[in-house]
């Protein structure tokens, strides 16, 4: 769960505050916020002077977008791993292992892979294969 935490996280800090969706060609303006160059020239349509921030509400007398590559690339990197995450999920993999979940702990109530099986965590645990858990639970 940790895990989802995480990329939860990680998901949040790489959206925009305007459009809540992953960043497109993020800027940064003079008070440090960023946001998709699109949204914030939407956002300031019609202006010619005094141009908030649309999270703190600080005004500035110009128009000043700084690209922030950084920004950018890390906002690649986290929808691939959100991608990774999902099929993962999908697909019943193992967040630690990427390997399918056949076997159901009886003791920790959750499904395992073979190699979390054979962990320490899971050795002296009650296995059983996940069809037959999914048969005996409904």
């Amino acid at each position: 769960m940790a895990a989802a935490n995480l990329t939860e996280s990680l998901r949040d800090e790489a959206s925009c505050p305007i459009c809540l969706d992953y960043f497109t060609d993020p800027v940064t303006i003079d008070c440090g916020h960023n946001f998709c160059r699109s949204c914030i020239t939407q956002t300031w349509e019609g202006r010619d002077t005094n141009f908030p921030c649309p999270q703190c509400r600080k005004t500035f007398q110009q128009r000043n977008l700084r690209p922030n590559r950084k920004l950018a690339n890390v906002t690649e990197m986290v929808k691939k791993l959100s991608e990774s995450s999902v099929r993962q999920k999908e697909e019943n993999l193992c967040e630690e292992h990427e390997e399918k979940l056949k076997l159901f702990c009886e003791e920790d109530q959750s499904p395992i892979c073979v190699i979390c099986r054979e962990s320490r965590d899971h050795r002296s645990h009650t296995v059983i294969p996940i069809q037959e858990a999914v048969q005996e639970y409904k």
